[in-house]
């Protein structure tokens, strides 16, 4: 089955409980408040890798959680320039299709919309803001940079997606630290939903780094 379509991708899940849930009240789309800034969701969780990969942890029930830790064998600015392409970032490999808007928000380093559709026997929609910003360094070499993004508006099926990325210089020129949290509250989610898009991001990250194809959909 073609990973774009499948139904139990990210939010395929949630739509199979959300069509059992029907006769319980109509889909309606919301808006959510997206304070301004680049602050972290919360403190990562996750230990330090002892290598060129990733280890996550993961708890929450209602509100579910998952925290990652990566290190990336690549110098920051080139980590850091690959993340502001909207196709190594968003959801393609756990959404029907998507559309993509940049700078929205022009008070940021960077950033962009993206409208998600994800098709099943109910059809979810949302948006989500995604922002940038070189917080020590410069935007070519950065030595912290952060990313930030939020579900906006759209489906109450979800009530909460949220996560952050923080990139850091490691030691050596050629190592950069990268932290990721996502947060998800969302009829019928659950922790693999998130792990798959956050393990996808870390690959394509590891792979341009060394420039080499981006992954397919895990």
């Amino acid at each position: 089955m073609p990973p774009r379509s499948r139904v139990l991708s990210q939010l395929g899940a949630w739509v199979l409980a959300a069509a059992l849930a029907a006769t319980a009240g109509c889909q309606d789309d919301v808006t959510t408040v997206f304070p301004p800034g680049l602050e972290p969701l919360e403190d990562n969780r996750a230990p330090a890798p002892a290598g060129e990969e990733l280890i996550t942890v993961q708890g929450g029930d209602g509100l579910k959680w998952v925290h990652g830790r990566g290190r990336v064998l690549g110098p920051p600015g080139l980590v850091w320039a690959a993340s502001k392409e909207p196709a190594h970032v968003v959801a393609d490999c756990e959404t029907s299709r998507h559309a993509v808007t940049v700078g929205v928000e022009p008070q940021y380093e960077f950033g962009f919309r993206v409208h998600y559709e994800v098709d099943d026997i109910l059809t979810v929609k949302w948006d989500e803001l995604w922002r940038y910003g070189t917080i020590e360094g410069t935007p070519d070499a950065p030595t912290l940079a952060i990313i930030r993004y939020q579900k906006v508006y759209g489906s109450d099926f979800i009530t909460t997606l949220q996560g952050s990325t923080i990139l850091r210089a490691g030691d050596g020129a050629d190592v950069t630290e990268v932290e990721l949290i996502e947060q998800l509250d969302a009829l019928g989610g659950n922790h693999d939903n998130i792990k798959r898009s956050m393990i996808q991001r870390f690959a394509i990250m590891v792979a341009l780094a060394h420039g080499r194809p981006i992954p397919p959909c895990p």
